[in-house]
C-alpha cells in the first residue's frame, strides 16, 4: 500500500505563493493601522470616532459642553426655580450668588435646587463667567416677595423712626432762654405767651439721619404746639426731652458700644455721650 503525503505550506510563510494583502475583512484600516468605525470614519488614538469637526466624544459619545450651553441651562433652571404667583411661595436664599446678605437670588420654598448648584459648579469648571453682580449694600428687608413673577426679597421697608419727624416752623412760635443736657435728658428754657390752655413742645428729627463727622452730628427743632391760647401771660418752661432714642439710632447705624452725638439745636451745639 502506497501512502500519499502532500504538505501545504501556510498562506503567507515563507515560502508560500500566497502573500498576505492586509485584506482581513470588508472594512478598510487607516494609515495607523486602526480599523475604521461602521461609517467609515477613522477612529482617534482612543478608538473613539470624532465627530465632524475633529472633537473627540466623551465616553458616552456625548460631546463636551461649552460655556454657551452651560450658561442657557442655568438661564433656563434659575427662571424655574425662581418662578412665583405669591410672596408666600418664596423664601430659599440662593447662597453664592451676590456678596452675600439680602442681595442673593432667592427661589421658592418647594424649589429642588440640586439641578441650580450643578449648573453652577459646571460653569466654574469651565472658566465661565457668571452674572452674578450686586451691590454690597445689604438692604434691611421684610421678608421675601413675589415681583414679577420672580421670587425676591421684600425691600419695602417703612423706615425706623427715631424721634418725630416734624419741624418747629410747624407749630407757634416760643423763645429759649438755653439747653442742657442732664443725663439722657435734654432740658430746654422755653418761653411763651399764653397762660389759658396746656402747651406741647416736641423734639423733632427732621431728617432722620446722621451727619458723618467725628463725632456725628444730628440737626434736631423744638415744635411748639398750642390749642390757640388767648392768654398773653408770659410764661416759662423747662421741658425734658428723653434723647435715649438718639442713643438706639446710633447703636443701629454705627454698633454696639459707647457714643458721642453732636447736637445743633437753636443755632448753637451740645455734645451728647452714652
Amino acid at each position: 500500500m502506497h501512502l500519499l503525503m502532500l504538505l501545504v505550506a501556510c498562506p503567507g510563510g515563507p515560502d508560500s505563493p500566497y502573500k498576505d494583502t492586509g485584506h482581513t475583512d470588508s472594512r478598510s484600516a487607516d494609515d495607523t493601522g486602526t480599523p475604521a468605525d461602521d461609517t467609515g470614519t477613522p477612529a482617534d488614538d482612543t478608538g473613539t470616532p470624532a465627530d465632524d469637526t475633529g472633537t473627540p466624544a466623551d465616553d458616552t459619545g456625548t460631546l463636551p459642553l461649552s460655556c454657551a450651553d452651560v450658561e442657557a441651562a442655568l438661564v433656563a433652571e434659575t427662571t424655574a426655580i425662581r418662578s412665583c404667583t405669591d410672596g408666600d411661595e418664596c423664601g430659599q436664599v440662593l447662597t453664592g450668588t451676590s456678596c452675600g446678605c439680602t442681595r442673593d437670588w432667592v427661589a421658592r420654598n418647594d424649589a429642588d435646587t440640586a439641578r441650580f448648584y450643578e449648573l453652577v459648579a459646571e460653569a466654574v469648571a469651565l472658566g465661565c463667567e457668571l452674572d452674578f453682580t450686586s451691590t454690597c449694600d445689604c438692604p434691611e428687608t421684610d421678608g421675601y416677595a413675589c415681583v414679577d413673577q420672580v421670587c425676591t426679597w421684600d425691600y419695602d421697608v417703612a423706615p425706623e423712626v427715631w424721634l418725630e419727624v416734624c419741624e418747629a416752623a410747624d407749630g407757634a412760635e416760643y423763645s429759649t432762654d438755653g439747653f442742657w443736657i442732664d443725663g439722657n435728658e435734654l432740658v430746654v428754657v422755653l418761653m411763651y405767651g399764653g397762660g389759658c390752655a396746656d402747651h406741647e413742645f416736641t423734639l423733632c428729627w427732621p431728617d432722620q439721619s446722621f451727619m458723618e463727622s467725628a463725632p456725628v452730628q444730628v440737626d434736631l427743632e423744638i415744635m411748639h404746639v398750642t390749642p390757640g391760647d388767648p392768654c398773653d401771660a408770659w410764661i416759662t418752661e423747662e421741658p425734658r426731652f428723653d434723647l435715649t432714642p438718639l442713643a438706639d439710632a446710633w447703636h443701629a447705624a454705627y454698633g454696639s458700644g459707647s457714643g458721642e452725638v453732636l447736637i445743633n439745636l437753636l443755632g448753637d451745639q451740645l455734645s451728647y455721650t452714652f
